[in-house]
């Protein structure tokens, strides 16, 4: 199955899961081939490391040198393949250090959000619809999965809201309490997921907040959300909870979408 359609295109391989190639070697064949551009070579070559467990988040890789003869390409093709991988969010580079395994990925999906966003005439609702639906299930891995520092975490960042001396310190500990909420659940494509998106819409949560505050001429609901949410997933509540965020989404529903 072809996942994109491109000059170079990202195709389903029974034994390898995913691989880059050229769309003309895919076309009509009925199977993938192996890389022939010298920079896939890279690309796969880190691939099947990771998948087999010999490099792993924070290892360093081989240097150019060693990488051109042990794929047999020119170093200049070992750069652009580690320049694919490093824009992706797999490598990260350090000037005079070498390059190493990372996941830095949220740039990346957050590029790709806000590309969709536009491309597919995406709008708000959808933005909010989407952010509902994994704020939901975070909170309820997280009712059962959220460790006791995280508690201490979300109740600072709960006395920091309601304590904050203006609208710039309230967004922040606003954003700080609910991603420390999705990052309770354990669940890392979740989580991923959740920080892309925060990252592209990061303004308008900001300016959702006004709206809704406008709207009500108090905070003292929104202010009430959060701490049904905080003291729900602190004491293992999760019927508390659950209402708090309910509340805090219809706030953003009735209030906080763009005039």
């Amino acid at each position: 199955m072809t996942l994109q359609k491109n000059r170079i295109i990202l195709v389903a391989d029974h034994r390898k899961g995913y691989l880059y190639m050229p769309e003309e070697e895919y076309r009509g064949s009925g199977k993938p081939k192996e890389p022939s551009k010298s920079y896939q070579r890279v690309i796969q070559f880190v691939r099947d490391e990771i998948e087999s467990g010999h490099l792993k988040p924070g290892d360093k890789l081989p240097t150019e040198r060693v990488l051109a003869v042990r794929l047999d390409i020119a170093r200049g093709s070992v750069r652009e393949g580690l320049r694919v991988l490093e824009n992706i969010g797999v490598l990260s580079s350090m000037q005079g250090a070498g390059n190493y395994i990372s996941c830095n990925f949220d740039d990346t999906m957050s590029e790709m959000l806000g590309f969709m966003y536009y491309l597919l005439g995406m709008d708000n609702d959808m933005v909010l619809e989407f952010r509902w639906m994994l704020e939901r299930e975070a909170l309820r891995l997280a009712i059962s999965r959220i460790q006791e520092e995280e508690k201490r975490a979300i109740m600072a960042d709960l006395e920091g809201l309601e304590s904050a001396r203006n609208e710039e310190e309230r967004s922040f500990y606003d954003r700080r309490l609910h991603r420390t909420m999705v990052h309770a659940c354990r669940n890392h494509f979740l989580a991923a997921s959740y920080d892309a998106l925060m990252a592209f819409d990061e303004r308008y949560i900001h300016n959702s907040r006004a709206r809704i505050i406008g709207g009500m001429k108090t905070r003292d609901l929104l202010d009430a959300s959060h701490r049904m949410i905080c003291e729900g997933l602190t004491r293992g509540n999760y019927e508390l909870a659950s209402a708090g965020l309910e509340q805090h989404f219809r706030l953003i529903g009735q209030y906080g979408r763009p005039l």
